[in-house]
């Protein structure tokens, strides 16, 4: 347990003193879950919304056309998505190993295969917290329970769903972490020295994972609250035809930039997750951007050929 913690910490000041890594960091933190509060912030869920939609779509000349496609798009950017933070992990571990060498495709796909493979549990684990939402969803509208909003009713029906989903997420993030930094030249043995990594340390590896979830729900968790209370003012002008005013302009300027400061922020949480990753399994000392040998790399990367 004191290692543990002893890693943890040693992993923040190695991404604190390493920022050439953060814009790497923060390109994969974009691709896994920096989008969110943005769509969050522009277009909030909502129960009325959800239904004028689901109704648009199934009224439509087109269905079930329209739907097909939707579906297809949403799995494109999925896996563009899937791939783009495959990429950003590969590009991360090698340049915090000192790693130049060639080679970088083969490892991005070997990379994207992993976290395609690790997703899709979860994507089922999801499919089946929303197959049961739309499940008991008609009851809940035609229920008499006017005291508490609808979409917390649907959500305490579906709570084993959810549960498992979570479940699902932690263990297939930390079996993807631990076969992207694998031994193996392709996806199918990365992911079995994962799992057998998986289990010889199932405390410490599902520690690591559930740490770094937790992390990543509470900065995705501020990040929303934080630019849904910057985004108010702004939509307030939009919404009275100022665009073009001084002030407008000004709070846009300033949403954006802080935009970008949370996702800096993230990006270095996220090069200090990789290199816990590292510490766990025992990296070794390479060296550091300026080519000085002082601590451990903050990810490692097995050489693909």
């Amino acid at each position: 347990m004191r290692a543990w913690l002893a890693n943890a910490r040693q992993a923040l000041e190695l991404a604190a003193d390493r920022a050439d890594l953060w814009p790497a960091g923060t390109l994969a933190w974009l691709a896994f879950l920096g989008w969110l509060p943005l769509v969050v912030t522009f277009a909030p869920p909502s129960s009325d919304g959800v239904e004028r939609f689901g109704l648009s779509l199934y009224v439509s000349s087109a269905f079930p056309w329209n739907l097909v496609a939707l579906a297809a798009a949403f799995v494109l950017a999925f896996a563009v998505l899937c791939l783009l933070a495959a990429a950003c992990e590969v590009a991360l571990g090698r340049q915090a190993s000192g790693d130049a060498g060639p080679g970088i495709e083969r490892a991005s796909l070997r990379a994207f295969a992993i976290v395609l493979l690790c997703s899709l549990p979860v994507v089922a684990a999801a499919g089946l917290a929303l197959g049961g939402a739309v499940t008991v969803a008609p009851g809940e509208y035609l229920s008499g329970d006017i005291g508490t909003p609808i979409l917390l009713r649907i959500l305490a029906r579906v709570a084993p769903q959810l549960a498992l989903l979570l479940v699902a997420m932690a263990l297939m993030q930390t079996l993807a972490a631990l076969a992207l930094r694998a031994r193996a030249r392709d996806a199918l043995r990365a992911l079995g020295a994962g799992a057998r990594e998986l289990l010889r340390h199932p405390v410490r590896s599902v520690a690591t994972g559930l740490s770094v979830l937790v992390a990543d729900g509470v900065v995705l968790v501020l990040q929303v609250a934080l630019l849904r209370v910057l985004w108010a003012p702004i939509a307030t002008a939009l919404g009275d035809g100022r665009l073009a005013s001084p002030d407008t302009v000004l709070l846009l300027l300033g949403f954006v930039a802080i935009w970008l400061g949370l996702l800096l922020a993230a990006g270095a949480l996220h090069v200090a997750a990789s290199t816990w990753w590292a510490l766990e399994l025992g990296a070794a000392v390479t060296p550091d951007a300026t080519g000085k040998r002082l601590r451990p790399p903050l990810a490692t990367q097995p050489p693909v050929s």
